[in-house]
């Protein structure tokens, strides 16, 4: 794992902390590109039942981006969080270790 995913990682989980988390559209964008580097594609064996709202959104976006390397899902992940700092928080200081 980069120290940039690491450090993206951190700042994303502490956002709900917070109370000034992402919508929901974004935060599917982080938990897939988080699961496809920690975890790699998704299992077709594990996919929720259409039942489960939250989870089965949550394995679909995962699964969307199956074949992705972990690699490029750390950076896609850290992308994420710059584009979303850029819109929301643009004075917030790790955006610029994270662009560095």
């Amino acid at each position: 794992m980069s120290s940039q995913f690491e450090k993206a990682v951190a700042y994303v989980q502490g956002l709900d902390k917070q109370g000034a988390g992402p919508d929901s559209t974004t935060k599917l964008e982080f938990y897939k590109f988080y699961k496809q580097a920690t975890v790699g594609d998704a299992d077709p064996a594990k996919e929720p039942s259409r039942l489960q709202f939250v989870e089965r959104a949550k394995w679909v976006a995962w699964n969307g981006i199956k074949g992705m390397s972990k690699k490029e899902a750390e950076e896609n992940y850290v992308k994420q969080l710059i584009k979303y700092l850029k819109e929301k928080h643009p004075n917030e200081p790790i955006l610029k270790e994270l662009e560095a």
